[in-house]
């Protein structure tokens, strides 16, 4: 367990570079993967939202998120190291009792 007074909320988790190589798709470990990080975040570590940024145009990644609960804030980032990327969706989904 934790002890929720330690907790510092001055930080957030974050979860980024979540990658399954291409012959491993379709295999739902994207989807054990998050539930993994999300089970961390909240058992372990105490805290009750989980952020993260999407490349829009990464439909399957999109989708993997948006099926776990994770919302779109509607704040946009193009970032200069993103190459070709469209927009960078930010994600965040939070937790409570009922659905951890």
């Amino acid at each position: 367990g934790f002890d929720a007074r330690t907790v510092d909320k001055t930080l957030q988790p974050y979860l980024c570079n979540l990658c399954v190589s291409e012959q491993m798709r379709g295999r739902k470990l994207g989807k054990a993967l998050v539930r993994c990080v999300e089970k961390i975040t909240t058992e372990t570590w105490g805290y009750s939202k989980l952020y993260l940024h999407v490349d829009l145009d990464n439909v399957a990644a999109l989708n993997l998120y948006r099926s776990e609960g994770f919302k779109d804030v509607g704040f946009r980032w193009n970032p200069f190291w993103a190459g070709d990327a469209a927009e960078i969706g930010y994600f965040v989904k939070s937790y409570n009792s009922e659905n951890r």
